[in-house]
């Protein structure tokens, strides 16, 4: 069953010689349990693009599926390296991913992981979602 949710999301991404760069959203959102597994759903709006986004993760793994402006697999696994893809106006580009740290609990999801898109490193991100039931 799902339940409403307030999500605040807040994504950072240090790249070599750069200042880190922080990234916030609040939006609302659904929470559904399902085999074991947690999914979070959202839309957020990036300019004239609305992106939807699912969040499905587990305490082992997750995966960040997003459609609509853009098309986006990105894979999880500790310590593991994984390949996702990214399609968007520009054309389909291989993403890589190894997550150093996955977190899960209540009320919150972490992912923290080096990003590689192609053969080019684009950095360290962390992810964090906080959740909590909607107040009506």
């Amino acid at each position: 069953m799902a339940k409403s949710v307030q999500i605040k999301l807040k994504t950072t991404i240090r790249q070599p010689d750069m200042d880190d760069q922080v990234m916030k959203l609040q939006a609302d959102g659904t929470l559904t349990e399902k085999n074991n597994r947690q999914y979070l759903q959202y839309r957020e709006q990036q300019d004239e693009l609305e992106i939807r986004t699912i969040v499905k993760f587990n305490e082992e793994e997750a995966v960040i599926m997003r459609s609509g402006g853009l098309q986006m697999r990105l894979p999880f696994l500790l310590h593991k390296e994984q390949t996702g893809n990214l399609t968007n106006e520009q054309g389909s580009f291989m993403l890589t991913t190894t997550a150093h740290e996955l977190s899960v609990g209540d009320s919150h999801f972490k992912v923290r992981y080096d990003l590689a898109l192609g053969a080019d490193y684009a950095g360290e991100y962390e992810m964090e979602i906080q959740f909590m039931e909607a107040t009506k």
